[in-house]
């Protein structure tokens, strides 16, 4: 009976049509003066016809109606029958129902792709912090294994490998604030000196455990941006230049020279192993590593990706020039210009 209830509340209109089309062919009909025989005949007619008309339309309504209740109570809907219409509305609705499922699957692949993802990073990154985590332990046991003596501690050894897990933490932290809806931006004029000195005084133990020098040149200049995020966007470059230098390399950090004074191009320069030129184009991308980290240094591929896509919220532009064996060039062109965020 619900059932039936539910039919005839969705034909009130056409029930409420034909009773009245009914009553207006009737009170015609008697002021016409219209024999009853035929109108009765008429009436039997339009009765049966209409009752036929009904059960075909009900048995329609109830199978629709049944199938919906199922899909509803489904758990997952990943599809859901469609029944052909010539109701216009129907079908609109229908191509709303189908461009929302479809949605939803588009949704829930990029969903898994971002936890496949995430998933692949932290397996990786908990891989490279172990690295520094047993450095540190060996330095601290201090055990000759020859002969069973205590050895003096390398501090300066110690603080290099701490400052790696404090590196990578704040990796990963970067990482899920960025892969987030939305980033703490707060956009205010700023001195490319002091974010360029302070990423600099953070990589100052690696400097010297690996004899590195460092060049500052024509830094005195003020640009709005995100004096966290264009800091990290730096830091990030300095760790791979660190990492890719050979010990006793040279790593300069200065604006680049150009006709128009207003632009702002820095340059961050290294004596490293250089880029392979086929990497280059897929430097920033999510986990490439390329050949130098393949071949060398355990790299995640995910350090560029990163500064890359925090230069995009900035409306920083990340370009690299590099030649193997020789060196690389990282202009961040932190241009007035485009520094405008929506």
């Amino acid at each position: 009976m619900k059932n039936v209830s539910l039919y005839l509340k969705s034909r009130v209109r056409i029930i409420a049509a034909v009773i009245i089309t009914a009553v207006v062919w009737t009170v015609v009909f008697f002021l016409y003066s219209v024999p009853a025989a035929p109108i009765i005949y008429a009436y039997e007619l339009l009765g049966f016809m209409s009752v036929v008309a009904v059960l075909f339309d009900y048995t329609a309504f109830y199978r629709k109606h049944k199938e919906l209740k199922r899909a509803i109570k489904c758990d997952e809907i990943f599809h859901v029958r469609l029944y052909e219409t010539n109701n216009q509305i129907e079908k609109d609705y229908q191509e709303l129902v189908a461009h929302v499922i479809e949605q939803k699957h588009q949704a829930e692949d990029l969903r898994i792709k971002a936890m496949t993802q995430m998933r692949d990073y932290y397996c990786l990154w908990a891989h490279q912090i172990k690295t520094p985590i047993a450095a540190m332990d060996m330095l601290l046991k201090g055990k000759d294994e020859i002969d069973g003596t205590a050895c003096s501690i390398d501090v300066s050894e110690l603080k290099r490998q701490l400052f790696n897990v404090d590196f990578y933490v704040d990796a990963v932290m970067n990482y899920l604030r960025l892969e987030g809806l939305s980033s703490d931006f707060v956009f205010k004029t700023v001195s490319v000196n002091t974010v360029v000195k302070k990423a600099v005084k953070k990589f100052a133990a690696q400097f010297i455990g690996r004899k590195i020098s460092i060049s500052l040149k024509n830094l005195e200049c003020n640009v709005k941006t995100d004096e966290k995020w264009l800091g990290f966007i730096i830091e990030q470059i300095i760790s791979n230049a660190v990492k890719y230098t050979q010990t006793g390399g040279k790593i300069k950090i200065y604006m680049k020279e150009t006709f128009n004074s207003s632009y702002r191009v820095l340059v961050i320069e290294d004596n490293g192993i250089g880029i392979l030129d086929e990497d280059i184009p897929r430097i920033f991308e999510r986990g490439y590593t390329g050949y130098n980290g393949r071949m060398g240094t355990k790299s995640s591929g995910i350090g560029l990706y990163l500064s890359k896509k925090a230069a995009d919220k900035l409306g920083v532009t990340l370009s690299i020039h590099s030649q193997l064996n020789k060196g690389t060039k990282v202009l961040i062109d932190i241009t007035q210009k485009h520094m405008e965020h929506e």
